[in-house]
């Protein structure tokens, strides 16, 4: 991680917490090109021309990003850095600079460990966010709301913004942890403490009390209990569930990423025959260390199913556990473009797969993304 090592530019407080976080070491600015992450207060301010250069090759490298309280003057040497990299348009101070009365964290790995996040100060106005930016902090002050942190990924690599960077909350321990978390997820890291975010929802191209699955490291699963199965698979962070608890009305929640799997034909599990006319129900689901077992019933015989993440976040590993029945037990598969599905313990005939023990026992599926595979 670099940042820049100036005393009066960068908060030695902060730059403390992550030099004493296991896995991060911290370089100064004249050894940006070796950093995986780059953090930045404000920004780079004025520069060298070779600095400037060094800043605008790190931009184009594909690496992470992670800047705290992003000012246009403080990047005025880097053309197009706020509207195109940054994804937002700065305006003047929110609410007439009221303080802050309520601060809202989205579902996010970058808020693991931290059960709530607090501060009065006043904040910058942001608006005009990219439609690839997930806004997942929001401020309130008053009737008025603003974004006050937002991350994007892409093809340029990981960005995350807080807008928030006085010096009260720079000595906050809950901050800190959230920008920590912000290197980490910035670099493709694990982090610690992050489970699996699981919410039912209204899904795009799904029965409505569909279920939202993202894990910390991605990819993001969507499960349809009416259908009977999962409708997408997308490489990305969780969903944009704020306009459905604001209004509990209007367009399904939003999703960030590529979409590389679909299913959709009704009922992929069947008992007897491939096209046998089952009774399919989804008896709920627990969470088992914060990772979902979803339960159905095929005609009256239990399936168990447990979805974990494959370890780079590029497919899922879809377990399955069976209880005991005479009939055989029979998964659809549907032709993708954008992904590769494997098989274990069942046996596969092209289409269809079957899972005939009648004493009940364990098949899984493996879903992965193809290089470059997606869909829309």
């Amino acid at each position: 991680m670099a940042d820049d090592a100036s005393p009066a530019a960068f908060p030695a407080g902060l730059r403390a917490a992550l030099e004493k976080t296991p896995g991060l070491a911290c370089v100064d600015f004249t050894q940006l090109g070796t950093a995986q992450v780059a953090l930045f207060y404000r920004g780079p301010g004025p520069r060298s021309a070779a600095a400037v250069r060094a800043v605008e090759e790190f931009l184009r490298s594909r690496s992470g990003l992670v800047v705290l309280g992003a000012t246009a003057e403080a990047w005025r040497a880097v053309p197009g850095f706020v509207p195109q990299i940054l994804g937002a348009v700065p305006g003047g101070p929110f609410a007439g600079g009221a303080a802050m009365s309520v601060i809202n964290l989205y579902p996010h790995p970058i808020f693991a460990g931290v059960n709530r996040f607090e501060t009065t100060q006043p904040m910058a106005a942001f608006g005009q966010l990219a439609d690839d930016a997930q806004m997942i902090m929001e401020g309130t002050a008053g009737e008025d709301t603003t974004p006050l942190g937002w991350v994007r990924r892409g093809a340029a690599g990981r960005l995350c913004h807080l807008v928030p960077a006085e010096s009260a909350v720079l000595q906050d321990p809950a901050y800190q942890r959230i920008v920590v978390n912000a290197v980490r997820w910035a670099a493709g890291r694990p982090i610690p403490d992050a489970r699996p975010a699981v919410q039912r929802t209204f899904m795009p191209d799904a029965y409505p009390g569909s279920i939202a699955l993202t894990f910390p490291n991605g990819p993001g699963v969507c499960i349809d209990p009416v259908r009977g199965g999962i409708n997408t698979i997308w490489d990305g962070d969780f969903v944009d569930l704020r306009p459905r608890w604001i209004t509990k009305q209007g367009a399904p929640a939003r999703i960030f990423g590529e979409v590389f799997y679909t299913e959709k034909a009704p009922q992929p599990l069947r008992l007897g025959s491939p096209s046998a006319d089952s009774k399919f129900r989804f008896r709920g689901y627990v969470l088992r260390d914060g990772v979902p077992e979803f339960h159905y019933e095929i005609d009256g015989r239990d399936v168990y199913e447990t979805i974990t993440a494959q370890a780079d976040g590029q497919g899922i590993v879809r377990t399955f556990r069976v209880g005991p029945g005479a009939r055989t037990l029979w998964m659809n598969f549907e032709p993708q473009t954008g992904a590769e599905v494997t098989t274990r313990g069942l046996e596969r005939d092209g289409a269809v797969g079957s899972f005939a023990a009648s004493a009940g026992g364990q098949f899984v599926i493996e879903i992965r993304r193809k290089t470059g595979g997606a869909i829309r």
